[in-house]
């Protein structure tokens, strides 16, 4: 770069590349055939949370992928261990949580 010292050319290099590292990259996703109810809920709801409805629908959207699907929870369920439950069933234990807090059947 012109006019710059090596030691500034190479901060701002580190800084571009940096930046495009950090800076997620964003895209636009259309969807069609959306029901016109549908699409004045999504409204209602996003001015309801002062969002827009594009930062409605990510914030939608990220709370759902960040849980993972039954198939992927039942898989790590899978690898847990068997809990011993002392020869009792799941509703025996249940029953006997409950008396404990007076809260008999």
């Amino acid at each position: 770069m012109p006019g710059l010292s090596t030691t500034a050319t190479i901060r701002r290099m580190h800084i571009a590349c940096y930046d495009r590292l950090v800076t997620p990259k964003k895209t636009d996703v259309q969807i069609r055939g959306v029901p016109v109810a549908l699409r004045e809920r999504l409204r209602r709801r996003a001015d309801s949370k002062g969002l827009s409805m594009s930062q409605y629908v990510i914030e939608i959207l990220t709370d759902d992928l960040a849980r993972p699907t039954l198939a992927e929870w039942l898989a790590e369920v899978g690898k847990s261990p068997p809990i011993d439950l002392g020869g009792k069933s799941g509703a025996d234990l249940v029953r006997e949580g409950r008396r404990e807090f007076g809260l008999d059947d």
